[in-house]
């Protein structure tokens, strides 16, 4: 099993993102809009490295 995580737009520009491992450990962390993608876009740019 993978790490995922899932996120709720809380506000027009907050995230709440919730980090979940594959050992059921979780963590939830409010992020700006910004910060956001640039999480989306790093994990994204470590999946085509690895592939």
């Amino acid at each position: 099993m993978r790490s995922f995580h899932t996120a709720v737009q809380v506000e027009s520009a907050l995230w709440a993102v919730t980090f979940v491992s594959e050992f059921g450990c979780h963590e939830t962390r409010i992020m700006t809009g910004a910060e956001f993608i640039e999480m989306i876009s790093a994990e994204a740019q470590l999946g085509c490295e690895s592939s």
